[in-house]
């Protein structure tokens, strides 16, 4: 008899530690139902996969510091060797979206301006400027890369605060791809959805 009331103890713990995971939110900020079909990042950003995208990652491995990655691409993936002689996958275009939380928001304006800065050292940036996508205020940038090494020869950036949380996405294309970086940015930034 004590075996199987420690066993249904057991059950019952178990049970109630179901609830205690942070669920995602009811509503966007924009009024639209959470859909449990957006791929949810840090409970805070809710993405609605634009067509011709795949979600390749979803990355809470860094959310005790506050920190949230997920990765979508477009096209066929193809092995190549980074300069580390590492094999890699690389699709012809990729997005990348980090989101990382902070006690304040000056302090999450801080990152994404310091993530701007070094993106405005990193790349050959031939377009930046302030643009709105589904509510949420970006600052944008279009550029081509400067390293060889890098197997993508242009991309488009968006750096933002929402909230408490500095957000940065970021498009990766190759050579060959035939589509437009930053008109492709901006409809990924219109499937975004921020947690009311």
């Amino acid at each position: 008899m004590g075996k199987l009331w420690r066993v249904a103890l057991c059950m019952m713990g178990l049970l109630c530690l179901t609830g205690c995971g942070t669920s995602a939110p009811e509503t966007a900020a924009d009024g639209t139902a959470w859909s449990a079909d957006w791929v949810t990042v840090g409970n805070v950003l809710g993405v609605e996969t634009p067509e011709g995208m795949t979600n390749r990652e979803n990355s809470d491995a860094l959310s005790a510091k506050g920190m949230y990655y997920a990765a979508w691409s477009m096209g066929e993936a193809e092995t190549i060797v980074n300069g580390d002689g590492d094999e890699a996958q690389v699709y012809d275009a990729q997005i990348y979206l980090l989101l990382a939380g902070y006690d304040s928001t000056g302090k999450a304006e801080d990152a994404a301006a310091e993530w701007l800065s070094m993106a405005s050292e990193r790349y050959a940036v031939e377009v930046s400027g302030e643009e709105a996508h589904n509510g949420q205020d970006f600052t944008v940038m279009a550029y081509t890369y400067t390293s060889e090494e890098n197997p993508y020869a242009r991309g488009a950036s968006a750096f933002g605060v929402y909230g408490n949380y500095a957000v940065s996405v970021e498009l990766s294309c190759q050579e060959g791809f035939d589509g437009n970086a930053p008109d492709i940015l901006a409809n990924f930034l219109e499937h975004c959805h921020y947690a009311a």
